[in-house]
């Protein structure tokens, strides 16, 4: 067998891995992106607590911090969608008609 061939194909059987791994950074921007994005989904009724939350994500990750980045942007999308949750929610059941009526 050709050295040069089998070893230029072991090289490329071992880098694909490594380049479909995404580093902490590139963790941290998907999963921020998306929590920005479900939370301007909220509308009205984004919650200022998911606001926090990408904002001290934001600045854990501007000090290098990705893996605390990314801790906090996972909790600002899951409290986005919870808020989405709750937007559609009271769409359904005319419960902020309630809220607003006073009933």
């Amino acid at each position: 067998m050709n050295k040069p061939l089998l070893t230029i194909g072991i090289s490329l059987a071992l880098s694909v891995p490594l380049i479909a791994q995404a580093g902490p950074k590139e963790n941290f921007d998907d999963v921020y992106s998306k929590a920005q994005s479900v939370h301007q989904d909220a509308g009205t009724f984004q919650w200022t607590v998911t606001a926090d939350r990408l904002k001290a994500a934001e600045s854990a990750a501007d000090s290098g911090d990705y893996e605390k980045a990314e801790s906090m942007a996972r909790e600002g999308l899951k409290l986005a969608e919870e808020s989405v949750a709750q937007r559609e929610r009271q769409q359904q059941e005319g419960a902020w008609r309630k809220v607003a009526i006073g009933n």
